[in-house]
């Protein structure tokens, strides 16, 4: 199905968990390109809380009304050498304020260096999204769930 598409990027993350600000990014996204692989992969930075299976099950059912996406899961691979293997030249990521912004142009060069072929494109969250993060959400569902 995706090889059809010519307008492609991969949205990658740890999606731990996969929150409204990702799908918000992931919906942008889908406003520029005709598909999208939303990669569910390993960030050796941050401690894996939940298995790729479990994510990925979060995942399909925020995104069920979605079309033209393709979750994937990456356990072992840069997201710069899976880009090239798909045929992507183009990395969705986001960025909420100047530490994000700085990581995001490190990572950009760095992506750039092992795949010159792929291009980064940040996309800013809307304003009721910029204070969520994964480990915010974490930390809500933590104590959420502590008192049951």
């Amino acid at each position: 199905m995706q090889s059809n598409y010519m307008n492609k990027a991969i949205f990658p993350g740890s999606f731990d968990p996969f929150h409204r600000g990702h799908l918000s990014i992931l919906e942008k996204a889908l406003k520029l390109f005709d598909f999208v692989y939303l990669v569910i992969t390993l960030n050796p930075d941050k401690n894996q809380r939940s298995s790729f299976e479990s994510k990925r099950k979060i995942v399909e059912q925020q995104i069920k009304h979605l079309k033209n996406v393709e979750i994937l899961i990456n356990q072992d691979k840069l997201t710069a050498e899976l880009a090239k293997e798909l045929n992507v030249n183009f990395l969705i990521r986001s960025a909420r304020n100047d530490i994000d912004f700085n990581y995001e142009i490190e990572l950009a060069v760095g992506n750039k260096a092992i795949n010159n072929s792929l291009e980064t494109i940040l996309f800013f969250p809307d304003e009721n999204n910029i204070k969520i993060s994964s480990t915010l959400e974490r930390h809500k569902n933590f104590y959420k769930n502590k008192g049951k």
